[in-house]
């Protein structure tokens, strides 16, 4: 395959992906190239710690304020299966009334943390990313199989596969970002540690909307919690921003708790929610400057969040919408 800069790597992504979504949809509604299928759309509180140390007050976590958030609970699988069905669980934060200088001019008032609940994208280069889609939509899935044994990647993604299983509940599991921020002039990567006392249980019966239940079923009676934390990067060799399929070991770097979320009681349920849920757009770079998206894939993201956004919207004639926290509190 044609040698290509990072560039026109990102471009042909966005390319394959408007093609496939074309085809996938034709004239249906539009849904998402990824997490197409959403779990809650829910109302939280993001809490930044008070007595934070100097060095951690930075951006959003510069001073011990409350910010109302919006988090888009999904499934990944491009298309929308069931939550019977085994897949990685994506978790998508965003901040309302956010002041400050921004990454992207899209969204002005927002800041947003994308996560999902493996610590590592076996896909985890720009190229490897852009090689998946080419010959996933154009070529043949083997010879990409083979490009991943010969890059040793093809055991990451099977172990990855082996090790996913029915969660109880997405208010119950461990999210990460995967892949790395600025925070300041420290690298970082984001992770969220579930703390609630309450837990759900596994049903006998996994149905296809069981963690939806299940999340309902709790938030119904009891509040979630979670700690929000970074993981200073210590090592660049060992822990690299240009592949997000490499552990962070956690014995080498340094975790802080910098924020708690708290997702009180609510019946989040309705027409209204999964309808701002399909209309939200996310992306790495609603972002304050000073938690700006580093690395190859993050910088192809954000092009490529923003592309598809605009392109599922036009599609659907539908206007890009930034919610504020008006939207937060007149929302049921």
């Amino acid at each position: 395959m044609k040698k290509y800069t990072n560039e026109e790597l990102t471009e042909n992504i966005i390319n394959m992906l408007k093609e496939k979504t074309k085809k996938d949809y034709k004239k249906n509604h539009i849904k998402r190239e990824a997490h197409s299928k959403c779990l809650g759309l829910l109302k939280a509180q993001f809490i930044v710690n008070e007595n934070l140390p100097k060095e951690y007050k930075i951006g959003v976590f510069k001073s011990p304020k409350t910010y109302n958030a919006f988090i888009r609970i999904s499934n990944s699988n491009p298309k929308t299966k069931g939550d019977n069905s085994k897949d990685i669980r994506g978790f998508a934060i965003k901040l309302l009334g956010v002041d400050g200088e921004k990454c992207e001019s899209n969204e002005s008032g927002t800041q947003d943390f994308l996560l999902i609940n493996t610590n590592i994208m076996p896909i985890g280069t720009l190229k490897l990313f852009h090689d998946a889609i080419y010959y996933m939509t154009k070529s043949n899935p083997l010879i990409f199989g083979g490009e991943l044994l010969i890059q040793g990647k093809l055991v990451k993604i099977l172990n990855l596969i082996k090790n996913m299983k029915h969660e109880t509940s997405p208010l119950d599991v461990r999210y990460f970002s995967t892949t790395p921020y600025m925070f300041g002039d420290k690298i970082v990567k984001y992770i969220l540690i579930p703390t609630s006392t309450y837990k759900s249980k596994l049903p006998k019966n996994l149905t296809a909307t069981y963690l939806s239940e299940n999340m309902q079923n709790h938030l119904k009676k009891h509040e979630a919690t979670f700690d929000f934390l970074i993981q200073i990067q210590t090592n660049e060799n060992e822990m690299p921003t240009n592949d997000a399929s490499i552990t962070w070991d956690i014995k080498k770097s340094k975790i802080v708790k910098v924020a708690t979320l708290k997702i009180p009681i609510q019946i989040f349920a309705t027409k209204e929610r999964y309808k701002l849920a399909e209309n939200l757009s996310f992306s790495p770079g609603h972002s304050l400057i000073e938690h700006k998206p580093i690395g190859e894939i993050n910088e192809a993201r954000v092009k490529i969040y923003e592309e598809m956004s605009k392109f599922r919207h036009s599609g659907n004639s539908e206007a890009l919408y930034e919610p504020s926290n008006k939207d937060f509190y007149h929302i049921k």
